[in-house]
This record gives structure tokens, sequence and C-alpha cells, in this order.
């Protein structure tokens, strides 16, 4: 069993997971099905390749947030405008109706992610992907894009999600006032497990699928964590 960790980080985020039409959400942590479209775009996994997906889809996640980043909403309007001096609609042309979304991301948002894989050859090809990737890599939407490596140096580990975040070094010198909140992928039976529908069967285009999966939440107590020494050079958010 081996564990892959994911710096995710980026000026914006966007994780939705209940997205329709004109309203798309963001979770306040990386998604499932996020996560492993970016994975399989490093990869070079094409949308169609199920094969792939559901290898990569037995893996389960883990999410350390270092830091929470906060809410923002964007009224967004494609279409009913001019563009070179003509008229431009993206539907209903005779009308003139502008396509109107509510978008939401994350902003200034740090995680650290972790894949936790039982076939070794796998985990290897995925952590050797994110550092040389086939296609850009994005933060949950194309419009988000990272502002660190999302490959972590010594990233391959082994053993499970929850030991490899709760050891990996804090990226900062300084130890974070509140408790560092975990989430981990769990068994439906767990006490503390909520569902969320994340579970990806098919990135096709025009037939997407999840199924659910299950979550725990617990915490990171600030006294136990490595921190970043003061000499270590840091870009990250979580330093600022």
């Amino acid at each position: 069993m081996k564990t892959v960790l994911l710096r995710l980080e980026g000026p914006l985020q966007a994780w939705g997971t209940r997205s329709r039409f004109g309203r798309r959400d963001t979770e306040t942590e990386p998604s499932k099905s996020g996560v492993l479209g970016l994975v399989g775009a490093a990869m070079g996994m094409a949308r169609t390749d199920t094969r792939t997906l559901a290898d990569l889809a037995e893996a389960k996640l883990a999410v350390r947030v270092d830091r929470e980043g906060t809410l923002l909403m964007d009224y967004h309007t494609v279409g009913s405008g001019k563009f070179r001096d003509i008229d431009y609609f993206v539907c209903d042309v005779e009308k003139r109706h502008a396509v109107i979304t509510e978008r939401d991301y994350l902003q200034g948002a740090s995680f650290l992610a972790a894949l936790t894989f039982q076939d070794d050859a796998l985990a290897v090809r995925a952590h050797e992907a994110v550092g040389a990737p086939r296609w850009p890599l994005v933060l949950g939407r194309r419009s988000c894009s990272p502002s660190l490596p999302v490959r972590v140096p010594n990233g391959l580990v082994d053993g499970g999600g929850e030991e490899a975040l709760r050891s990996a070094t804090f990226p900062s010198p300084r130890a974070p006032k509140e408790p560092v909140r975990l989430v981990l992928e769990c068994d439906a039976t767990h006490a503390d497990a909520r569902p969320r529908q994340d579970q990806p069967l098919s990135f096709r285009r025009y037939d997407r699928h999840y199924a659910r999966r299950f979550l725990r939440t617990t915490f990171i107590e600030p006294s136990t964590l490595t921190l970043l020494g003061e000499d270590e050079p840091c870009i990250s958010l979580v330093a600022s």
C-alpha cells in the first residue's frame, strides 16, 4: 500500500459535487472526482477511458486543510453582447437572452491531498505523472490553475493517507492557531460517516456518472504538527 501526496494550492479553486445547470457549487475541500480528474489529466487519460478511471477510483482520498480559504461567488453571464461589432448569443437567439450562472470558488485555500493505492505500480505511475503532466493540471475547474507544483517532493510514501497527512510537514514555520481539519474517506458503517455523491464512474462528456462515498472529519492538534524550518524557503499562502 502506497500513498501519493498532492499539494493543491492556488488563488482560486472549485470542487463542485452538486452543480446543475446555472448553479455551480464548490465544497470546502477537494472532491474525489476533481482530484482523480487532475491525476487522470496528468496521466493523459481520455474521458472515455473508464477502465483507468475505475482503477484510480479504487484509491482512498484523504485531505488535510492547511488553509481553509474563503468563499467567492461569481455572477457570470455568457452571450448577449457584441464581438467585433457582431451580435453574439449562445442560445435563444431570437429572444437574445444571455446565459446566467452563479459560480462558487474557494479563494486563498491550501490543501494537502493523499491518495492511497493498494496497487503500488499505479501509485508510482500517478506520482510520476503529476510531476510531468500530459495535460495542464487545474484545481477543479479549468480557470483555476495551481500556484505551486502539485507533485510533493518525497510525496510517494508507504502506508495510509491519514498517517501520511499527520506526519507531512506543514508549509509554514508557524503553527496554526486552530486545529487542522482532516477529511477522510471511510466505510459507510463508521459512526461519523456522512455521504457525498462524489465517487466517479464515468467522465464521458455527455454521460458523467458518480456513486456515493462516505467521509468523516477529524483534527490534528497544532502542537503535533511538523513545521517548516525557519531557514527553508516557502512561497505557500499558508505562511503569509
